[in-house]
């Protein structure tokens, strides 16, 4: 008789500001980001806060999916480009229909079962409707020229690994990549991640959490970068 295997429960999606998902303390996809850029020699770059000084994709991120958050007149935004964006957004049937029945900037926090790492996420937009694919919908602002110039650019900016981050912590069926042209015509590319790219993007970040483990062997090369990175993360001198 073989023991039935039961899948454990998705974490519990919190609806909390911005600042405060910040400061849970877990290991987030963007921690990662800045653990790679250490291993590459880039500088740290600097989290953005919604009471700071707003980039056109964050700034863009607000509109569309907590519009009553929004003020316009930031310096350096300009408004009637964003709200163009938007619109651009919404023209989209089928991505409006998932906003119509998305829940916006859901935060949850969860363990990591291989590297027992206790991380979060926050999702632009989660769609768990009954008899649906449970969905992972993340926006990006882009240059891209058509939809498969998007496409390309999936892996080199590591959309991969933020793709299989989200999906395994939330057990999602999709995950879509939802890019929006920062320029006229402002289209719409939608690209549902398949499971070869995730599996890609499994292995970045497995990589990664395993080289903030305290008795992870680290390359010479990289390790006064890597336990940089460990104590600005845990805490840790």
């Amino acid at each position: 008789m073989t023991e039935a295997t039961t899948t454990p429960a998705r974490p519990d999606l919190l609806r909390i500001p911005y600042d405060d998902y910040r400061a849970l303390p877990a290991i987030a996809n963007s921690d990662l980001s800045r653990l790679r850029d250490a291993l590459n020699g880039r500088p740290p770059r600097p989290h953005t806060s919604v009471g700071g000084a707003l980039g056109l994709g964050t700034a863009f991120h607000t509109a569309l999916l907590e519009p009553d958050l929004y003020q316009p007149g930031e310096p350096g935004i300009n408004d009637t480009l964003v709200w163009w964006m938007v619109e651009g957004v919404k023209l989209n049937p089928e991505v409006n229909a998932l906003l119509e029945n998305g829940i916006p900037e859901p935060s949850c926090i969860f363990t990591e079962p291989v590297t027992n790492t206790l991380c979060k996420l926050r999702a632009d937009l989660v769609v768990n409707q009954p008899g649906q694919p449970y969905t992972v919908v993340d926006f990006k602002t882009t240059m891209a020229r058509d939809h498969n110039h998007f496409v390309e650019q999936c892996s080199g900016y590591d959309y991969d690994r933020q793709a299989a981050f989200y999906a395994d912590a939330l057990q999602a069926d999709r995950f879509l990549l939802v890019g929006v042209q920062k320029v006229e015509p402002f289209k719409v590319f939608v690209y549902e991640v398949p499971p070869l790219l995730r599996n890609e993007g499994r292995a970045k970040y497995l990589r990664l959490l395993h080289l903030l483990q305290p008795e992870a062997p680290v390359p010479l090369s990289v390790v006064q970068a890597v336990r940089e990175v460990r104590a600005a993360l845990t805490g840790e001198e």
